[in-house]
């Protein structure tokens, strides 16, 4: 099985250009699992405080809906979406139904009044095991159960000011509960980019430029 990383570099709010890289870096890719930044069509909402988010959810659908997945792939796709009246920071796993909310969202998010999730659920695709972290919710790691995983996904924006910090806590994870990390950024005017794949004392990192880092696992091999 192999992960693919996308890393479109964005532009902050402009959803009709950031869906057109969205689908460039989707036919680039050779992964069977391709994994895409949180806010990859928007930039994140901690950045534009003002956005209109009922517009947001319309829009990025729309964007969602013509973007094409190659047969056979899954695509993990963000985006706040809108369900009985409520809102979510929402990932999608296209072209099935299954989808992760985000458990903690942030200051902001809880402000403009999305929703939390309940629970991290375990995904299993080509006979791997694996769960997804949106952001905030890498902070409560040490309350998430992760035994039997062979990874663990985490969507965050990487910034200069804030790299070393969280690469020293993806080390003391990795480090305590023996389980790779896959860590997808995006690069905008704000973020950095340096998506990456980190296991045991390895980190394997794409730059600040846009990109695709692919990462293949043994079929055969499955954690305990």
């Amino acid at each position: 099985m192999k992960v693919s990383l996308l890393q479109p570099e964005i532009i902050r709010g402009n959803i009709n250009y950031n869906s057109k890289k969205v689908q460039e870096l989707v036919n680039q890719s050779s992964g069977d699992l391709l994994v895409l930044p949180e806010y990859v069509f928007t930039g994140s909402l901690v950045l534009d405080e003002q956005a209109d988010l009922d517009q947001w959810c319309k829009d990025v659908q729309h964007a969602k809906e013509k973007i094409n997945i190659p047969t056979g792939k899954i695509l993990l796709i963000n985006s706040l979406v809108t369900q009985d009246g409520k809102k979510y920071n929402c990932y999608q796993l296209l072209p099935t139904t299954k989808k992760q909310i985000k458990v903690h969202p942030d200051q902001t998010e809880r402000i403009k009044g999305i929703v939390p999730g309940q629970n991290h659920g375990v995904f299993t695709f080509y006979d791997k095991k694996f769960k997804i972290l949106i952001c905030p919710d890498f902070k409560y790691w040490k309350l998430i159960e992760t035994a039997g995983l062979d990874f663990v996904i985490w969507v965050y924006h990487f910034t200069a000011e804030n790299y070393q910090k969280r690469i020293t806590e993806l080390r003391n994870f990795v480090r305590e509960r023996k389980t790779p990390v896959l860590v997808s950024s995006l690069v905008s005017d704000q973020n950095s980019g340096m998506s990456l794949y980190i296991e045991d004392d390895k980190i394997v990192a794409l730059s600040k430029h846009e990109g695709i880092l692919e990462v293949e696992f043994d079929q055969q091999k499955h954690r305990q």
